[in-house]
Formats: structure tokens, C-alpha cells, sequence
């Protein structure tokens, strides 16, 4: 979808990834605007990485992780005062009880849930 396309308070989902919290690239500037802004910066990582690669493994199983699908509670966009890796605006995401920021970037692999 196009990142235009969403509104607050939607329920988007993602195939085959899940959100992470990305600050190893990040200054501790920048890490402190996210903290005093209330969210965390995130990416979408495959869902299969970061598992053992055990073909026959329980923890490994690459249709399951291709096809898990992850719903994210769509909070909008914030504007910081300084850029955060490269960008002032940020896409709010709920997670697990977490904000986490998007870049408009991964909008392309988000969908919108049209019925439960």
C-alpha cells in the first residue's frame, strides 16, 4: 500500500516479517529525540531471520515464517525536531505494546485489514 493511503487508527498487517527496534546505526542523540518522542525506530526484518537454519528444526519452518502474518495498530506520522537516521517523519506503529517508528519505505509491504 501507499503510505498516503493510511489513516490512524487502522489495523495494517505484513506477510513474512515482523517489526524490530533498530538503534545500532543511531547516535545517542538521536536515541534520546525517539525516547523523548515515546517510541522506539524499528524496521521490518524477514520473519525466518535471526532463527536457527535447521531445515528439519521446529524453530525453522520456512513456509510458517513466509507465511506469518503480523498486525500492526496504525498511530499516524510524527515530525521530530531533528532528523533520526536520515528522516524527520516517522510512522507510529503499536506492536506488542510498543510504539515503534516506520520509515514510509515499508509501506510497501504493509496491507490494509479490510475484515477480521
Amino acid at each position: 500500500m501507499k503510505v498516503g493511503e493510511a489513516q490512524p487508527g487502522q489495523i495494517l498487517y505484513v506477510k513474512g516479517r515482523v517489526p524490530k527496534s533498530y538503534t545500532k546505526n543511531l547516535g545517542q542523540q538521536e536515541l534520546e529525540v525517539c525516547r523523548q518522542a515515546g517510541f522506539l525506530p524499528g524496521f521490518l526484518m524477514p520473519a525466518w531471520l535471526g532463527k536457527e537454519l535447521k531445515p528439519h528444526s521446529t524453530i525453522f519452518n520456512r513456509e510458517r515464517d513466509f507465511d506469518k502474518v503480523t498486525a500492526l495498530f496504525y498511530l499516524g506520522a510524527v515530525r521530530l525536531p531533528v532528523p533520526v537516521g536520515g528522516l524527520k517523519k516517522h510512522h507510529l506503529f503499536l506492536y506488542e505494546g510498543e510504539k515503534i517508528a516506520l520509515e514510509g519505505y515499508y509501506f510497501l509491504h504493509l496491507s490494509l485489514l479490510e475484515t477480521m
